[in-house]
C-alpha cells in the first residue's frame, strides 16, 4: 500500500489541477453576461474571446508536446498551468476587450501544455489503462465544468465578475505547486534523442489527422453550447442566472459518467469509428434541438449534448495514443496533435455563431453550428482501427 502511495497522491493532485483548469476554461462563458456591461458589448464580444482562448489552446498543443517530450510531461504541465492561473488573475483587472482576448489567448496557450502530458502521466500512474487514464481526466474535467458553468455564474452575482477570476486564478497557482509538490519527478531517458524525423511521421499521420477532425465534430457542439447557452438564456430568452447556469452545466454534468463509460468501452473493444460517429450524430441532434427558442429545447439540447460528447472526447485522444505506436516520450505529441487538430479548428465556429446570431438569429445560430458538426463526421469514415495499419513513428 505504502509503495503505491507516491502514485495515489500524484493522480489527486493531477485530478485536482484538472478540476480547476476546467474553471477557468469554461468561466468566461458563465459570466459573460455580467462582464458584458462592463466591457459595453455583447455576443460579439463573446465570439471574440472563445475564439482567442480556443486558438491559443489550439496552436500550442504540438509545441507543448514537443516540450514534453524534451523537458518531460511533469514540468510541462506545472508550466502549463501556472502560466494559464496568472493570466487568469490578469483578467480580473482588466476592462478592454481587446486585452482580455489577448490574455484569454495566454490562458489557451498555458493549458495547451497540460493535457497530453496529463494523460501520458495519469496513465502511467493507473498502470497503463490509457482510456481508463483519459476518461479519468475528462470525468475531472467535467466536474470542474459544473462549478465554471453553474458555480461562478452564482458566484459572480453575488460578489461580481472580477473576484471570482481572482478565486479561480488563485486556485490554479494553489493546484500548480500541488502538481510540483506531489508528482513524482519525470524518468528520464538517457537514451532518448528528440527527432525531427518522427515528429514529422507524426504530424504526416493520416490516421491522427482523421482522429482529430472527428473529435472537432463533437468538441464544436460542446464549444458553442458551453460557450454562449448561459448568455443566450439570459440575453435572449430572459432566464434566470441560475437557471441559465444550471442548463449550460448539462453539457458537462452527464460526461462525467459517459466519458468513463466510454474509455471502459474503448479499452475493450478498440474500435472507435462506429462509436465516434454516433456521438457525432448525437450532438449534430443535440444543436438542432437546441435551435428552438425555447427553455424546455435548450435544456433537451444540452442533455443530448452532454451524453454525445463524453465518449468522444475520451475515445479519440485513447486512440490516439494506442493506434500511433510510438515511444513513450512521443505519447504525448500524439495526442498533442490531435487535440491541436480539435481546438485549433474550434477558433471558427464561435465567430460563426456569434455572427449568425447578431446577423439574423439564435435559432439560426443553432442550425449552422450543427450542419458543421455534421460536416466534419465525414472524415471518420476513412479511420483504419487496424493498429497494424497505422504508419509507426519509429
Amino acid at each position: 500500500m505504502s509503495a503505491r502511495l507516491p502514485e495515489q497522491r500524484a493522480v489527486i493532485a493531477l485530478v485536482a489541477a484538472r478540476i480547476v483548469y476546467a474553471v477557468n476554461w469554461l468561466n468566461i462563458g458563465a459570466i459573460f453576461y455580467l462582464m458584458s456591461a462592463d466591457l459595453n458589448t455583447g455576443v460579439s464580444g463573446l465570439g471574440t474571446l472563445t475564439s482567442s482562448f480556443y486558438l491559443g489552446v489550439g496552436i500550442m498543443q504540438v509545441p507543448g508536446g514537443v516540450l514534453a517530450a524534451k523537458w518531460g510531461p511533469k514540468r510541462t504541465v506545472s508550466l502549463g498551468i501556472l502560466v494559464s492561473s496568472l493570466a487568469v488573475l490578469g483578467t480580473s483587472v482588466s476592462s478592454a476587450v481587446f486585452l482580455i482576448a489577448i490574455l484569454r489567448f495566454i490562458v489557451g496557450a498555458g493549458m495547451a501544455l497540460v493535457f497530453a502530458p496529463s494523460v501520458v502521466l495519469m496513465t502511467r500512474f493507473l498502470g497503463g489503462k490509457s482510456g481508463t487514464s483519459v476518461g479519468l481526466i475528462n470525468s475531472a474535467f467535467d466536474i470542474g465544468g459544473i462549478f465554471g458553468l453553474f458555480g461562478w455564474i452564482v458566484l459572480a452575482s453575488v460578489t461580481g465578475w472580477r473576484s471570482t477570476l481572482v478565486i479561480s486564478g488563485g486556485l490554479g497557482v494553489l493546484t500548480g505547486l500541488m502538481v510540483i509538490t506531489l508528482v513524482p519527478k519525470d524518468v528520464e531517458n538517457n537514451q532518448f534523442r528528440f527527432s525531427a524525423d518522427k515528429l514529422v511521421r507524426i504530424l504526416s499521420n493520416r490516421n491522427l489527422v482523421v482522429l482529430g477532425l472527428g473529435s472537432l465534430g463533437s468538441n464544436l457542439g460542446s464549444v458553442l453550447i458551453s460557450s454562449f447557452m448561459a448568455y443566450y438564456l439570459q440575453a435572449s430568452l430572459g432566464e434566470t442566472y441560475a437557471i441559465a447556469g444550471i442548463v449550460a452545466a448539462m453539457i458537462v454534468v452527464l460526461p462525467i459518467y459517459t466519458s468513463l463509460w466510454g474509455g471502459r468501452l474503448y479499452d475493450r473493444t478498440r474500435k472507435p469509428r462506429r462509436l465516434l460517429i454516433l456521438s457525432g450524430l448525437g450532438m449534430t441532434s443535440a444543436l438542432l434541438v437546441d435551435a428552438a427558442p425555447t427553455l424546455p429545447a435548450a435544456a433537451a439540447g444540452a442533455v443530448l449534448g452532454g451524453i454525445a460528447v463524453g465518449p468522444a472526447s475520451t475515445i479519440n485522444f485513447a486512440a490516439a495514443k494506442d493506434l500511433s505506436k510510438v515511444e513513450r516520450e512521443y505519447e504525448g505529441l500524439t495526442i498533442g496533435w490531435v487535440n491541436s487538430i480539435s481546438l485549433t479548428g474550434s477558433f471558427w465556429p464561435p465567430l460563426v455563431f456569434s455572427y449568425f446570431a447578431r446577423s439574423f438569429n439564435y435559432s439560426a445560430a443553432w442550425i449552422a453550428g450543427a450542419a458543421m458538426c455534421f460536416l466534419l463526421l465525414v472524415p471518420l469514415f476513412f479511420l483504419r482501427e487496424d493498429p497494424s495499419k497505422f504508419a509507426k513513428a519509429s
